[in-house]
């Protein structure tokens, strides 16, 4: 078949040639509060098993475990301001994600150095948010959970308190995890504190979180500091007060970058880009555009051969 000068040879597209393509990775939502190894609805005092608790961060400093964290964004980990009085340092501290025992072995743990460390300067009590050198890679161990952000936990919410203490644990000092229930405070604000049934904290429980389940997420409803919980009787049963989260939000705001929502949080992770797309006979999907152009191409060269 002859073709008009003006007419260009019909365009047949060509696959990608193997190894070549290189698209540009998409960034995919992370889910914070999701522990898809947990099943600690009800219950009491125990040891906690391998990805119960994905978020926990075993805050080191010469390789001993000082306080506790919880990953809170894929490059940032949440503890207590008092941990790093003595020692404010990153350059001092490691951050050990996935661990269940201090003195065991632990498959699915990373090692992450610190980058930088931010205290908020609050009146009372205070948080630390440890940044990250590199992101972890999430598994079903290795996960963000969800920071209260004005949440409300009524009289009665089950809630968790984990941390390695040094006390318990046994030989290998195997996280420790305890159920507590939400109580009325005495004289103090609803929207600040927060107040459960009495408990004991270790000093290495410090930084620790404690967890609430709102729709199938956990939110971090405290950071845990020995020093400043208080001791409160409500009819003639004693309680523990705390300072919520949400106390912090402005901090976290804008020191972490979001607040997570309680269903995603606004974080992002680059992950492998997909296969380019085919048809159904396996070869290159074509644009409906493609077809258009070819069409007015075909059409053009009809009207100068007739």
């Amino acid at each position: 078949m002859k073709t008009h000068p003006d007419c260009p040879a019909k365009v047949t597209p060509q696959p990608p040639e193997p190894g070549k393509t290189t698209p540009r990775p998409l960034p995919t939502a992370v889910f914070c509060g999701k522990a898809p190894k947990n099943s600690r609805i009800v219950g009491g005092s125990s040891v906690a098993t391998a990805g119960e608790w994905p978020w926990m961060a075993s805050l080191q400093k010469n390789g001993s475990h000082v306080c506790g964290g919880t990953l809170v964004a894929m490059d940032a980990v949440l503890s207590n301001a008092d941990c790093f009085t003595s020692s404010p340092s990153a350059s001092d501290w490691t951050v050990v994600l996935g661990r269940l025992k201090q003195n065991g072995s632990n498959p699915f743990e990373v090692t992450m150095n610190v980058s930088n460390i931010t205290l908020s300067k609050m009146t009372g009590s205070n948080v630390a948010v440890l940044h990250l050198g590199t992101k972890p890679t999430l598994s079903d161990y290795i996960q963000p959970i969800c920071m209260d952000n004005g949440q409300t936990f009524s009289v009665g919410t089950s809630c968790w308190v984990a941390g390695w203490s040094s006390a318990r644990g046994g030989e290998e000092q195997v996280l420790q995890e305890f159920k507590t229930s939400v109580e009325n405070c005495v004289n103090a604000s609803s929207s600040d504190s927060i107040c459960t049934g009495f408990f004991t904290l270790d000093p290495t429980d410090s930084g620790g979180p404690m967890m609430c389940n709102q729709d199938g997420s956990w939110f971090q409803a405290v950071v845990l500091s020995v020093e400043s919980t208080a001791n409160k009787t409500q009819s003639k049963a004693l309680v523990k007060e705390f300072e919520k989260l949400s106390r912090f939000k402005s901090f976290l705001a804008s020191t972490v970058g979001f607040l997570s929502s309680g269903s995603s949080s606004n974080i992002t992770n680059s992950t492998a880009a997909p296969t380019p797309p085919t048809n159904s006979g396996g070869g290159p999907a074509i644009s409906p555009l493609f077809f258009l152009l070819n069409l007015l191409i075909f059409s053009t060269c009809i009207r100068l051969f007739l």
